[in-house]
């Protein structure tokens, strides 16, 4: 009888273990399940915010290139079309109007973890992009400018006919190789080799009237588009190198500064048979080796900083 008692106390000692033990066991698993669940979902929403910061940040920063006015709206947008139900949206242009950082914020509720006492979080991401001035360049054009502040929109004389530049050069360059030939193609093309600040360029012997009639009129012939409103491969947007001088004689040595970019707007044949290049200078945004010492020509490489 003792015996029986005493395996009759020790079944229920060994069932009250079991709850005990099925409960903590429980719990564990809730606990598990919270971490794999709720924290990875909070992981694929940081993850979806993050992207929607960083393409957003991108195109803010284009923005302020182009419309400085709109950039923090262009910048909020992308978020918005990326991501939905956030808590908040905020974007800070730095002073020098050459950066945006864009942070967003939203509340992901918890599933498994509320039967540990957390509701929610908020997730948040930030992003910042810069406009940063071009220093290295591929695919430039054989003509070249001087230093100069220039203005948005002006007209420019990017190539002089005989008789209006400096004596014996009227701003072609020589870039790799001469002769008229090689002028032409660098000049339909761009040249297929890369310039950088502080190189130094030749220019080029010649007025090269009849190459550049014919390249300019097949260049602006193949689009309608305008100076402020053209698509992001016109044939008539063009990146010039921008000197120190071409105050020069012939084949002379000159430096290069930075890079601009301008929109052809035609050729002019003179009674001499000379040829007048003017275009207008935009600010534009391409991919490139960037200095942020480098002087600002307006044209720029946009980069994610952080």
């Amino acid at each position: 009888m003792k015996n029986s008692i005493l395996k009759t106390e020790y079944l229920k000692s060994s069932k009250g273990s079991s709850i005990v033990i099925f409960a903590l066991t429980l719990t564990i698993i809730m606990v598990m399940a919270a971490l794999v669940i709720d924290l990875g979902n909070a992981f694929l929403v940081k993850a979806t915010i993050t992207s929607a910061v960083d393409a957003a940040a991108l195109a803010g920063a284009q923005e302020l290139v182009t419309d400085y006015s709109n950039a923090s709206n262009m910048a909020q947008n992308y978020v918005l079309k990326n991501e939905s139900n956030l808590k908040s949206i905020v974007s800070t242009i730095d002073a020098d109007k050459r950066g945006i950082e864009v942070k967003a914020t939203k509340n992901v509720s918890y599933y498994f973890a509320k039967v540990i006492g957390f509701q929610s979080r908020d997730i948040t991401a930030a992003a910042k992009a810069r406009a940063e001035n071009i220093s290295s360049l591929k695919g430039v054009r054989p003509l070249a400018v001087v230093q100069q502040t220039f203005t948005y929109g002006k007209l420019y004389t990017l190539k002089e006919g005989g008789g209006g530049g400096t004596t014996g050069n009227y701003a072609p360059i020589e870039l790799g190789g001469t002769g008229a030939q090689k002028y032409q193609d660098n000049l339909l093309n761009g040249y297929n080799g890369t310039i950088n600040i502080g190189d130094v360029i030749y220019t080029e012997t010649g007025n090269m009237a009849g190459p550049t009639h014919t390249v300019i009129q097949q260049l602006v012939s193949k689009s309608a588009d305008t100076y402020d409103n053209y698509s992001i491969d016109c044939p008539r947007v063009i990146f010039l190198p921008v000197v120190n001088t071409l105050s020069v004689n012939g084949k002379k040595a000159i430096k290069v500064l930075g890079f601009a970019t301008f929109f052809l707007e035609g050729v002019t044949i003179g009674s001499n048979g000379t040829a007048d290049v003017v275009g207008r200078f935009i600010t534009y945004c391409m991919d490139g080796q960037t200095s942020s010492t480098a002087s600002d020509f307006g044209t720029y490489s946009i980069k994610l900083v952080r």
